[in-house]
C-alpha cells in the first residue's frame, strides 16, 4: 500500500470515528429533552440553544484570534452562509418542531429519517456523487430497520397533513444543507458561528408567533447548555469533518444509527422496553450499515489506487 492510500485510509477512519461520535452525541437530546427540558415548548429550547452556542463560539473566536478569519470568510462567502445558515440553523429546527406539535414522535422521526438517502440522493444530483444502487438499496433497507425500531409492534401510519410537511421540509433542508457544507471549504469554527449566527436572527423574527419562556429552572438551564455546547456545537463540528473527510454516501449511512443509539440510550437510562420487531429493526439497520459501509470502502481503496 502507498504511502498516499495509507493516508487516505487514515483520514477516512478518522472521518467515519467523526461521524460516529457526531451521530451517538444527537442521539442523547431526546432522553437529555425528557429528563431536564420536558415542561419547556420546543421553539423555547431551540431558540436558548441556538442562542447560547452562538454566543460560545463568539466568544471562542474572538480569544482564538479569528476575527480576521471570519472577516474572510464572510467577504468571500457572504450568500452561502446567510441560506446554509437560515436552512440548517433556523428553516430545520423550525419545521422539525412543528411537525412534532402536529404529530406524534414516532411519525415525526419515520419521516425525517429520509434525510440520509435524500442527502444521497441531493449529491448525486447536484454535485455529481457517483451513485450506487446496490448502496441506495442498502439505505433504503437500513431505513426499514429504522422503521421498525419506532414502531414498537405497531402499524406506523403517517398523517398527510401540514405536520407531514413540515417534517418533510426540516429532512429536506438538513439533507441540503449537510450536503451544501460538505462541498465547501470553510474554518469549521467560524462557519459554525455564522450559519448559528443566521439562524439566531431567523428565529428572532419568529418570537412574536412562537413566544417565548423567560424563566426556566436550574434543571433546565443544564439540559440548555449541555444541548448548546455538546449536541449544536460539538456534533457539528464534528459531523462537519466527517463530511470533508467521507463520501456523503458513508455519512448517509451511518446517520441512520442514529435512531439505534437512542434506542439503546433509553433502555439503558429511561428502563425503556424493547419488543421483537424492534430487535429485528436493530439487526437490519446493522446489517445494511456493516454491508454499505463496507462496498463503500472496498470502492474508494479501488479508486485509490
Amino acid at each position: 500500500m502507498t504511502v498516499y492510500n495509507l493516508k487516505k485510509s487514515a483520514f477516512c477512519f478518522r472521518g467515519i470515528l467523526s461521524a460516529l461520535l457526531a451521530i451517538l452525541i444527537w442521539s442523547t437530546m431526546g432522553t437529555t429533552v425528557k429528563l431536564t427540558l420536558s415542561n419547556v415548548d420546543s421553539f423555547t429550547t431551540t431558540f436558548y440553544v441556538t442562542l447560547l452556542s452562538t454566543c460560545i463560539l463568539g466568544i471562542y473566536i474572538v480569544m482564538q484570534k479569528k476575527l480576521p478569519i471570519l472577516y474572510k470568510e464572510w467577504k468571500n462567502q457572504q450568500f452561502f452562509f446567510i441560506i446554509a445558515g437560515i436552512m440548517g440553523s433556523g428553516i430545520q429546527p423550525i419545521s422539525c418542531l412543528k411537525g412534532y406539535q402536529l404529530l406524534p414522535a414516532s411519525q415525526v422521526v419515520g419521516i425525517f429519517y429520509i434525510y440520509p438517502l435524500l442527502m444521497t440522493l441531493f449529491a448525486g444530483f447536484w454535485f455529481h456523487e457517483r451513485l450506487s444502487y446496490k448502496s441506495i438499496l442498502l439505505l433504503m433497507t437500513g431505513f426499514v430497520g429504522v422503521y421498525l425500531l419506532i414502531t414498537q409492534n405497531q402499524l406506523l401510519s403517517i398523517q398527510l397533513n401540514f405536520g407531514a410537511f413540515a417534517t418533510f421540509i426540516a429532512a429536506a433542508t438538513w439533507a441540503f444543507f449537510c450536503v451544501l457544507i460538505q462541498h465547501k471549504k470553510f474554518d469549521a469554527h467560524v462557519g459554525i458561528f455564522l450559519f448559528n449566527g443566521f439562524g439566531m436572527l431567523f428565529l428572532l423574527g419568529l418570537v412574536p408567533a412562537f413566544g417565548l419562556t423567560w424563566t426556566l429552572s436550574i434543571t433546565e438551564w443544564l439540559g440548555i447548555i449541555y444541548l448548546a455546547v455538546f449536541t449544536s456545537i460539538i456534533a457539528t463540528l464534528l459531523w462537519n469533518q466527517a463530511l470533508h473527510l467521507n463520501s456523503t454516501q458513508i455519512c448517509s449511512m451511518l446517520a441512520l444509527l442514529t435512531p439505534l443509539f437512542a434506542l439503546i440510550l433509553n433502555m439503558t437510562i429511561l428502563h425503556e422496553s424493547i419488543v421483537p420487531t424492534q430487535l429485528m429493526g436493530f439487526v437490519i439497520l446493522i446489517g445494511s450499515v456493516a454491508f454499505n459501509l463496507s462496498g463503500c470502502l472496498r470502492l474508494q481503496h479501488i479508486s485509490g489506487k
